[in-house]
């Protein structure tokens, strides 16, 4: 299907009606704003100090957000320890993303005021939960530093030096207690309590043995105390420890309190959604260009819904003056891509490399066809496939998610399906082969291994020949006929032409006329004349033949794109191999444990953990593969890419939709 053709409207009116009109789109859901050109006279408009207040509001919600995450683990693990008694909020299981009618969403400013309240209760218990979290803290640093000197029985404040006697208290690693004794035999009394790695000495001796004492001490690696304490060590422990218990049953009040909010949330995201769009619209009327009493506007519109629109403003009452016309040729309309449901999902993955440009074909039906191919090919096991087609499909029933969302999971469920499909060909259930359970199967990859060597190599010359036959197409439609000969012809002509000169060789049982062979030369020949006459088209002088050159490189390029290819022979293998050895494994512990009944819960353990480990990793494996196929390979032959993908006015919100939309988002 081809991309959508888009219609550009140009718009002037009255400068006091702007709000109106704008507001009159969005409910339209079918335009996109774009910057009107600033002719002399005009100036674009200034709302910058509305788009700070929204700004503002949306820092507030964001800040409800942040503090309820960072307080869900914490609480959960307060309600599992029965420490807090508030019962969460429950969510519907894999519910799906909510919807507003455009009706509900113009009145979502009715909740701010509740929401906003509550912000400021929110912001008062998060300080109180910072002022919390520091005193932790600080205490904590206090028990820390004093457990050296929790054996001294004496108030720290007593060390003190008089006018003959220094009194020193510090600690010296255990291993070097034997050299802080030494300051005895200087005269120093010493008194030791054992503290694990390191003891805590309490030295007292006469000032003028100071220096000696002091490089004793200093051999010893002794630590003075530093610690701006009163009162007895073991005491002030005592009481800093009954303060942190204190302390976290304060924080677990807090923590209760803060979660109960929870309610919030659904408020905080239409809000947010509320304020994005609000945004948006503010942003688009800086986009037109204006004077004192009229202003300018453009945007793109969907071509099957321009005369809708035209009917809308017609009838709408504003002072206005507008046309709706086709785009010009310099134009870069954004593309809008209308695809069926089955193709729709394949649009992410071509959108991670880049949207089509406008003009150019939508090559979303042709990912669609060869990603679902591919898949099923790299993770190849019917067992799983069946896995991901339950488990997908329950999430697809459940949530059942609005059109253009949950791609990923509905790109995994058609792909499961192919994995059934060629698990069955390829003979693989849950790493069992089709040959040990009695069933039919085309060939094991396995045992026959040079085959899936084989089935991935056709299938990647399959998928080159066909983007190079979209390629054609497209340059024949822009009037390229000699292009598309040259350029792309001259592909087939060389891959026949390699098919049948070097093929009869390789096949002894079917006898070939020998002419089959000089066929095959005269085509291979022709081809890399054509390749060679396209290097030295719209070239000059020494530059056709350096062009003509150039191209035969493109030779090793296709080859070198066709062994990429063999991913899908290498995550096909690997598949199947790390299911058979967590089979493997499986009947091992079933053969080491003598108990029958343990044997086969600890092997269904391995299996369980051993085939979920395959599935998500090569599921993994096949999803990021398979795209790197499209877009180095397959896209490397025809698509340029480089559009700008349709926005329309309202697709900005992230955590509802509007249920009665009639533009994908």
């Amino acid at each position: 299907m081809p991309v959508v053709e888009m219609r550009k409207l140009v718009l002037i009116g009255n400068s006091s009606e702007r709000e109106h009109l704008i507001k009159l789109l969005h409910t339209e859901e079918c335009a996109q704003i774009v910057s009107a050109p600033k002719l002399e006279g005009t100036r674009y408009a200034d709302k910058q100090s509305a788009l700070e207040t929204f700004g503002a509001k949306k820092a507030k919600i964001d800040f409800v957000f942040d503090l309820l995450k960072s307080c869900q683990i914490e609480a959960q693990a307060l309600i599992k320890a029965k420490k807090i008694s508030y019962k969460p909020v429950k969510k519907p299981f894999l519910a799906g993303k909510p919807s507003l009618t455009m009706e509900e969403f113009y009145k979502t400013p009715e909740l701010e005021q509740d929401v906003f309240d509550a912000c400021k209760r929110l912001e008062n218990l998060s300080e109180q939960l910072i002022r919390n979290k520091a005193n932790e803290i600080k205490l904590k640093n206090t028990v820390n530093q004093l457990k050296p000197y929790k054996e001294v029985d004496a108030k720290l404040e007593s060390f003190k030096d008089t006018a003959n006697v220094c009194m020193i208290l510090g600690i010296v690693p255990s291993s070097k207690k034997a050299i802080a004794q030494k300051a005895e035999d200087e005269g120093a009394y010493m008194l030791y309590y054992d503290a694990g790695a390191s003891c805590t000495v309490v030295c007292i001796f006469l000032k003028d043995k100071y220096d000696e004492i002091a490089r004793i001490l200093s051999d010893a690696e002794f630590s003075a105390c530093s610690l701006n304490y009163t009162g007895v060590p073991k005491d002030v422990i005592a009481e800093s420890e009954k303060l942190i218990d204190e302390n976290r049953v304060l924080r677990e009040k807090l923590i209760e309190q803060i979660i109960s909010f929870e309610y919030l949330l659904d408020d905080c995201k239409r809000l947010y959604d509320y304020y994005l769009v609000e945004e948006r619209k503010l942003e688009c009327e800086m986009q037109t260009s204006c004077t004192d009493t009229s202003y300018i506007l453009e945007a793109w519109v969907p071509a099957d819904r321009a005369d809708a629109l035209d009917k809308t403003l017609d009838d709408s009452g504003l002072a206005l003056m507008y046309e709706i016309r086709e785009p010009k040729e310099e134009e870069k309309p954004p593309t809008y891509v209308e695809d069926n449901a089955v193709v729709e999902p394949y649009q992410s993955v071509t959108n991670m490399f880049s949207a089509p440009a406008y003009r150019e074909i939508d090559p979303n039906p042709f990912v669609a066809f060869f990603f679902f191919l591919f898949f099923g090919m790299m993770l190849a096991d019917a067992g799983y496939g069946l896995v991901l087609t339950v488990l997908t499909g329950i999430v697809l029933a459940k949530q059942r998610p609005p059109k253009g969302q949950a791609n990923l999971i509905k790109i995994i469920f058609m792909g499961s399906i192919s994995t059934i499909i060629w698990g069955v060909v390829l003979g693989s259930y849950f790493g069992y082969s089709a040959s040990d359970i009695g069933v039919w199967y085309w060939f094991n990859p396995i045992e026959e291994p040079m085959n899936m060597l084989y089935l991935s190599l056709a299938m990647g010359i399959f998928q080159m020949c066909f983007g190079l036959g979209i390629n054609m197409v497209a340059m024949f439609r822009q009037k390229k006929p000699l292009d598309a000969i040259s350029g792309t012809l001259s592909w087939y002509f060389m891959l026949l032409g390699l098919a049948l000169a070097f093929g009869p060789s390789l096949i002894t049982s079917v006898s070939i006329p020998a002419w089959v062979k000089t066929v095959g030369y005269v085509m291979l020949g022709v081809g890399v004349f054509l390749l060679m006459l396209s290097g030295a088209l719209h070239k000059k002088g020494a530059g056709k033949v350096s062009g003509a050159l150039a191209r035969l490189y493109d030779i090793v390029n296709f080859f070198s794109d066709l062994m990429s290819y063999t991913r899908i022979f290498g995550l096909g293998l690997a598949s199947a191999v790390i299911g058979m050895v967590f089979n493997e494994i499986g009947q091992v512990v079933m053969n080491l444990v003598p108990i029958k009944a343990i044997g086969i819960v600890a092997t269904a353990i391995v299996f369980l953990i051993g085939h979920t480990f395959n599935i998500g990793i090569n599921a993994l494996g096949a999803y990021v593969h398979n795209s790197r196929l499209q877009f180095v390979e397959f896209f490397g032959k025809f698509y340029t890419g480089g559009g700008e993908l349709f926005r329309p006015l309202g697709s900005e919100m992230k955590y509802y939709y509007i249920s009665n939309q009639e533009v994908k988002k």
